[in-house]
């Protein structure tokens, strides 16, 4: 008995502890930026954002992160064959390599600004690396996506893990892609 209330406190201890890093991380205010960049997997919901910023005249530019192959390949994703949408595949395909790829795609214009799209879990991490590997002005903002008791406890696993791993290794380098 005494082992069931001490994993359900330590279960509720990590519950809370990662609400404002899972649940609610805080977000960038968009603004005017010179691209919307789309980190993987490129959900219907995260092109459509990007699109409606360019609509809105937030972006001139997307960028798209896209796996070499797939559903959601460049070949299969109908944004990626309009003129004002880039569909690139980074190396590694991983944050890190979304962000060396978005370094290599503004070719160092440190100027330049961006507005990065992900979903709920993936913001705190997302901007942790952009402020270890990034140089330019980038905001981190998410789509909403619904998800359930177990896609959340599988996201509290996911998103601890790469994070101990984005501590601990290095950036990826834009002049390996």
């Amino acid at each position: 008995m005494l082992f069931a209330v001490a994993l359900v406190a330590a279960v509720l201890v990590v519950a809370v502890a990662g609400l404002p890093v899972y649940v609610f991380p805080p977000e960038g205010e968009t603004g005017r930026a010179d691209v919307a960049y789309v980190i993987g997997p490129p959900t219907e919901q995260r092109v459509a954002l990007a699109e409606q910023l360019r609509a809105d005249g937030v972006v001139e530019q997307i960028l798209v992160s896209v796996p070499r192959s797939g559903g959601q390949s460049a070949r299969k994703l109908s944004a990626c064959a309009r003129p004002e949408v880039t569909c690139e595949t980074p190396t590694p395909f991983s944050t890190k390599g979304e962000v060396a790829m978005l370094s290599d795609f503004l070719s160092g214009d440190r100027s330049a600004k961006v507005i990065v799209i992900t979903f709920t879990p993936h913001v705190a991490r997302t901007r942790f690396i952009l402020d270890k590997c990034f140089d330019g002005d980038a905001v981190v903002i998410a789509v909403e996506q619904r998800l359930r008791p177990d896609q959340w406890a599988f996201q509290y696993a996911y998103q601890t893990a790469a994070f101990v791993k984005a501590i601990v290794t290095p950036c990826a380098d834009a002049a390996d892609l």
